[in-house]
Parts: structure tokens; sequence; C-alpha cells
């Protein structure tokens, strides 16, 4: 039971982490080209992370507040590939 409690734990804390985290990678300032794409493919991988996990939670039987922490993801990592994305 612990151990379903810690797994459970961790996938909420990547859930709640991986969109500000992207958030903030968006923020680093680089010249280069090769550290961009770098940071292009980690504000990727950890966006899709929070999304996919926001997904499944979303698609479960679950209370309220799991919910809104998951649409809290899911415009998070969205926002933070818009950002990434979409400059000018």
């Amino acid at each position: 039971m612990e151990s379903l409690a810690l797994f459970v734990g961790i996938l909420l804390l990547i859930l709640i982490l991986s969109g500000p985290f992207a958030i903030a990678l968006t923020f680093v300032k680089t010249t280069n080209r090769s550290a961009t794409m770098v940071r292009r493919l980690f504000v990727c991988i950890l966006s899709a992370l929070g999304i996919g996990l926001a997904v499944m939670l979303l698609l479960q039987g679950i209370a309220i507040g799991a919910k809104l922490m998951a649409l809290f993801a899911i415009a998070a990592s969205g926002f933070a590939l818009k950002r990434e994305f979409a400059r000018k």
C-alpha cells in the first residue's frame, strides 16, 4: 500500500511541476543554436509529460480537486509551448 501511495505522489508531483518548469525554461536566453534546440526539446518533453498525465487524470472518475490540478497542468504546459514556439 505504501508503494502505491508513493507512486501516486510522484505522479501528482510530476503533474504539478512539469508546467512551471517548462515555463521557467522559456525564460532562459540562448544565442547558440544547439542550446536553443536542447531547451526546446526539454520544454516539449516536460509539456508532453504534463499534458499526458493531466489527460489521464481527467479521464478517471476522481474528485474535483485532482481535476483542477490536471486543468492547471494542461494550461501551464500549453502556455509554455505557446511561449516557446510563438516567439517573434
